[in-house]
This record gives structure tokens, C-alpha cells and sequence, in this order.
């Protein structure tokens, strides 16, 4: 079923977002693992199902002391469109406040089970060419790169661009720079002065080996002293 209006659509991501957080928050200790679309969105479903009821409950304990600080449910459901009318601002904080309060029983809850099962370490989603050609490049670099490929041959070059995820068959990488060389059995030749830049399939390559060079004079970086 398709949300028609934006008051339904605000309210179906708001039944969903704690179930959400919920799996957000397990995938970083945990990583993400293979499995189909139906699994996933019937666990989102659930979770939010579960904590959204629990902290309507809490709500209406609040609301059973006395204190007339959130809509009742109650009149608005007897007198439907004329209450929601008379009380819109309140309606509004009601369920603001119910929103919060389940994405931070998610998010405890969460934080709770992954201290039991001694999941301190947050898992970083980010493939290690993301990890190596970015999040690991100090400020004012550039990323030189040395590709060897299957059949042995070498390419020594700057990183132009790449592929940052997804199955290694469907990655590329691109390599340019006046020192761009080719390195053979038959030799090594630089080819920077006559191409452009070079595209290497992810699937060809063995490995690859990264260093960060000073982007403005092209020297390595001095390593930090001990």
C-alpha cells in the first residue's frame, strides 16, 4: 500500500523509523549479511511494532497519573476529525515525542543485547578500497597506487577514481599522472606522457598497494617519528 497524502506518509516513516534505527544500530557491530527483501522489512516491521507499542504504553501510563500533557487517543478516535482539528499542535508533540521516545527504546535496547553478546566494535560498512583511497588519505594527498594484475603486469599512477563498493567484478579503477607506467615482461615504460589515464577492471587485479603523496609537490609523506 502506497501513503496518498503526506500526513500518511509521515505517519507510515514514522511507524517504521525505529524499527530502522533498531537494524542501523546492529549493523554496525555486526555488518550487514546477505539475505532477501521480505526478511528484512518484516524484521524492520516487527521491531517497530514492538517498540512503537511499547512506548505508546508508557505514553498512556503518563497520560493514566493525570497529567493532559499528550492527545487521548480515546477522544480522537470518538470525535475524529473535530478533535484532531481543536488539538493539531498537541496531536503533533504527541506523536513527535512518541517517535523519540521509541527510536530511543530501539537504540537502548540495541546497546543492551550488543553488551551481552560482547559487541563493543562498531563494523565499518566501507569496502578497504573506500578504506585506503579515502578515509585513510591525510588532508592535502593525493593516492598513488601500484595495480598488479593477473597476468602480472604492473600500473604505478595517481588514483583518478574507482568504484568504491560492491562485488569486486563490477569495480574500476583509474589511474593517471605524467608518471603513469606500465610495467611488463618486456619492460617498464612510462605512458603518462601519452595517455591520459588507464581503466583496470577490479576482477583483473591481484592486489593493490596505496601510498599518499603530497599533493602539491608530489614527495611522500615524512613518516611520524618512533
Amino acid at each position: 500500500m502506497i501513503p496518498q497524502t503526506l500526513g500518511a506518509l509521515a505517519g507510515f516513516l514514522a511507524l517504521v523509523a525505529p524499527g530502522i534505527v533498531f537494524e542501523l544500530r546492529r549493523e554496525r557491530r555486526r555488518g550487514r549479511h546477505q539475505e532477501t527483501a521480505f526478511r528484512e522489512a518484516s524484521r524492520v516491521a516487527l521491531g517497530s511494532l514492538v517498540f512503537t507499542l511499547v512506548s505508546l504504553l508508557v505514553l498512556t501510563a503518563v497520560q493514566a497519573t493525570g497529567a493532559r500533557l499528550f492527545a487521548s487517543p480515546a477522544d480522537w478516535l470518538s470525535r475524529g476529525e473535530a478533535y484532531a482539528r481543536e488539538h493539531l499542535t498537541l496531536i503533533v508533540v504527541s506523536v513527535a515525542v512518541e517517535l523519540a521516545l521509541a527510536c530511543a527504546l530501539a537504540t537502548g535496547f540495541e546497546a543492551f543485547f550488543a553488551r551481552r553478546r560482547g559487541e563493543a566494535a562498531t563494523v565499518q560498512q566501507r569496502s578497504a578500497w573506500a578504506q585506503a583511497l579515502r578515509a585513510d588519505r591525510p588532508a592535502g594527498t593525493r593516492a598513488w597506487a601500484h595495480a598488479v594484475l593477473e597476468n602480472g603486469t604492473s600500473f604505478y599512477g595517481y588514483v583518478r577514481s574507482y568504484t568504491p563498493s560492491g562485488p569486486l567484478a563490477e569495480r574500476e579503477l583509474v589511474l593517471e599522472g605524467e608518471a603513469l607506467t606500465c610495467e611488463t615482461d618486456a619492460g617498464t615504460k612510462v605512458i603518462g606522457e601519452d595517455w591520459r589515464r588507464v581503466v583496470i577492471p577490479g576482477a583483473k587485479i591481484t592486489y593493490l598497494r596505496v601510498t599518499y603523496l603530497d599533493a602539491i609537490t608530489g614527495e611522500p609523506l615524512t613518516p611520524p617519528p618512533g
